[in-house]
């Protein structure tokens, strides 16, 4: 409940307004930019439901599930550059590899990508990592 609350206030907030130096607000604007493409970049029309290329590309199976764990990992290297702690990167390293797995299974794991917003989770755990810094 208030964790949701919590991380739609971060998500709103301008890369700007949650880290000093203007490249790191690039850096958090880019892993945002790749989170939205992997995860919410299309709305199916009937159902107003977004996805993105992380579910599509499971169509292509093997290539597609490569692809979108290398644009996954863009997502990480920003919080790496950006001086996420080492527990972060390690539980946003998880989230990937599990989405990696799961969406390697074919109809189900496509669905679940779609589901299951992994590289939203990540910038939402790389938000909270830059929230608690003094």
């Amino acid at each position: 409940m208030g964790s949701s609350a919590g991380a739609t206030a971060l998500a709103d907030r301008p890369a700007e307004s949650m880290v000093a130096d203007p490249s790191d607000a690039r850096r958090l604007g880019r892993a945002r930019r790749v989170a939205h493409l992997l995860d919410d970049a299309f709305e199916i029309p009937v159902i107003r439901y977004r996805v993105g290329v992380d579910a599509l590309a499971g169509v292509v199976p093997v290539v597609g599930d490569a692809l979108a764990t290398l644009l996954a990992l863009v997502v990480v290297w920003e919080a790496y550059r950006l001086g996420a702690r080492k527990r972060t990167l390690v539980r946003m390293l998880l989230y990937v590899a599990v989405d990696l797995l799961v969406g390697s299974v074919p109809v189900v794991g496509d669905a679940l990508d779609a589901v299951v917003k992994a590289n939203r989770r990540n910038v939402r755990l790389l938000e909270w990592d830059l929230a608690r810094r003094p």
